[in-house]
């Protein structure tokens, strides 16, 4: 009698042990795929948030081009003259330059968009919004003024490098980052 409940308690720990085990593998398993995604979403991020910054400097050097036309045009426009017809075209060139590297923003948005977080998605769209306004404002010349909308798209990108650096170094915490514009002087 007492092998068979040594047998029965041994069949009990046996299969308690297998359950267990068996639990403890999927457990791992299940974990290292969670590892491994926020691994891949980490890099994904990585080359959005990039190409995103890369896509807005190209936008802001095309707009600073567009910009020493302008100031070009109305130079020889407040002498009285007429801009030499070179120059003309090649405002016109410089216009859908930086007309199109804005719209190539779009892009590198909406890999944003798809991949997060959302405090990085908002600080993305408000620096797509302030790319839109150094373009604005030298449409039409004199309409705005391009040095101090190129300095709030030089703070708006530090702000935007600031939120996706804190979300690529820490991906599990809420983010709250302000820059300073006394921090870029013009």
């Amino acid at each position: 009698m007492a092998a068979v409940v040594a047998a029965g308690v041994a069949a009990v720990v046996t299969l308690t042990g297998a359950v267990i085990a068996y639990q403890a593998g999927r457990r791992q398993v299940r974990d290292q795929g969670a590892i491994e995604h926020a691994h891949w979403l980490r890099g994904q991020r990585e080359q959005a948030y990039l190409s995103f910054l890369a896509s807005c400097e190209r936008a802001a050097a095309a707009g600073r081009s567009r910009r020493n036309l302008v100031e070009e045009i109305e130079a020889s426009s407040a002498d009285g003259g007429t801009p030499p017809e070179d120059v003309q075209d090649s405002a016109r060139r410089a216009a859908y330059q930086f007309s199109e590297a804005v719209d190539q923003i779009l892009e590198p948005l909406n890999r944003i968009k798809m991949l997060g977080p959302e405090v990085v998605i908002e600080e993305a769209e408000y620096t797509l919004e302030t790319v839109r306004q150094f373009e604005d404002s030298m449409s039409p010349p004199g309409r705005g003024d391009p040095y101090n909308a190129e300095g709030d798209l030089r703070v708006q990108r530090a702000e935007f490098a600031a939120v996706a650096r804190q979300v690529l170094t820490h991906p599990q915490e809420n983010i709250t980052v302000m820059v300073s514009p006394d921090a870029f002087p013009m």
